[in-house]
């Protein structure tokens, strides 16, 4: 009952699953592709295993409420106050009265995170075109961050915005006007919006165009990061909260959001690198040159695994690959550990989960992940 009542967010007193973003998880061959993850491990490459209270994220990978121990301490919520261990006793004791307890609490959360993302929002709306197209999306308003986008010049804005419409609410009359073309147009450096372009050629049966478009992938010195965009936007401009659970909770929030905008565009080419494909010259020597680049320059752990499995798969030599097996699977276990330990309600969690946020916008998932494996470990 309890884990149910709270969700993760609520669970400083057990240990949070690390869990596959479910943008990724949507494509089994993907993620299979990957090879099979390590346990609680299996994917850090999610920004955080917390799910906001409120998001309607489901608390399933937690123990029963049985299997829980009650801190003597009790709970301490962050921005909300404080369970005293006796009351969490109730709550398991009359499970009916527990779960209203715990809704309760749940809607006091909510309500705080709200409040903190108005204020963050009404910052950000007063911004360049990035922060006024996160500021819509904070709002829920795709639409109008769409219309935003679709007049900015600023590519991560329309990234942002772009990725918003692939999702749930995302078939307004703004969002069908922005297109992976304009996004490429926009950032001629960057090759993920070509991946986009390369899978619409694939759905039309086009192998000429696929070949093109991953050529063209494969030529841009850079992939642009595509984790934690609203995160990045937001804690830049926390002062704006000076409440610590405000901050903590409107995080949780937005968290949840970015995962739910990122899409999984390094799918793409382990559809159109494998199998016969591969016998044709053309098209191996593509995925080959595809494979280093992603490799090289992929910005999450989920991606680089995905990269790596691609260069294995298409015989792209060890000596020419950034980034080793060895190497992501050791990153993916330090950011789990990571994650893990900043899991709370209580205000130091929430400092944990906000230093967490800034440390990832600022050198993004994979940097990031890769700075905590010791130096003799790494290869990048």
């Amino acid at each position: 009952m309890l884990a149910g009542g709270l969700g993760l967010a609520g669970a400083q007193w057990w240990e949070a699953a690390v869990t596959v973003p479910a943008a990724t998880a949507a494509d089994g061959a993907a993620v299979a592709a990957v090879g099979p993850h390590e346990g609680r491990h299996a994917a850090a490459a999610a920004p955080l295993p917390v799910s906001p209270v409120g998001s309607g994220a489901q608390a399933g990978a937690a123990p029963s409420g049985d299997d829980l121990e009650i801190p003597q301490d009790g709970l301490q919520v962050c921005g909300v106050g404080h369970v005293p261990a006796a009351e969490l006793r109730r709550w398991r004791a009359e499970p009916a009265w527990g779960e209203v307890q715990a809704e309760r609490l749940n809607q006091e959360m909510a309500q705080v995170g709200k409040q903190a993302l108005a204020k963050i929002a009404a910052r950000l709306a007063a911004g360049n075109d990035r922060q006024q197209v996160a500021a819509r999306l904070l709002m829920q308003d795709r639409d109008g961050a769409a219309l935003l986008a679709e007049r900015s010049r600023d590519a991560q804005a329309y990234q942002m915005a772009l990725m918003a419409c692939g999702g749930p609410g995302g078939d307004t009359a703004n969002c069908a006007r922005l297109t992976p073309q304009r996004w490429a147009a926009l950032d001629p450096s960057d090759a993920r919006p070509w991946l986009r372009l390369m899978d619409a050629a694939r759905q039309r049966k086009d192998a000429a165009g696929v070949d093109a478009a991953l050529a063209e992938a494969a030529a841009r010195p850079r992939f642009s990061r595509v984790r934690g965009l609203l995160a990045a936007e937001v804690v830049a401009v926390a002062d704006a909260v000076p409440d610590l659970g405000g901050v903590g909770h409107a995080l949780m929030a937005v968290l949840s959001m970015d995962l739910a905008m990122t899409g999984f565009d390094m799918a793409f080419p382990l559809r159109v690198c494998k199998g016969d494909a591969l016998a044709d010259a053309t098209r191996l020597a593509h995925c080959r040159a595809f494979a280093r680049q992603a490799l090289a320059g992929a910005t999450d752990l989920l991606e680089a695994s995905v990269a790596q499995t691609l260069a294995d798969r298409v015989g792209v030599p060890r000596d020419q690959q950034a980034l080793d097996a060895a190497t992501i699977k050791a990153a993916r276990e330090r950011l789990g550990d990571l994650t893990i330990a900043a899991v709370g309600m209580d205000c130091a969690a929430m400092q944990r989960t906000t230093q967490f946020a800034r440390d990832v916008a600022s050198r993004g998932e994979l940097a990031f992940a890769l700075s905590l494996v010791p130096a003799k470990a790494a290869s990048r």
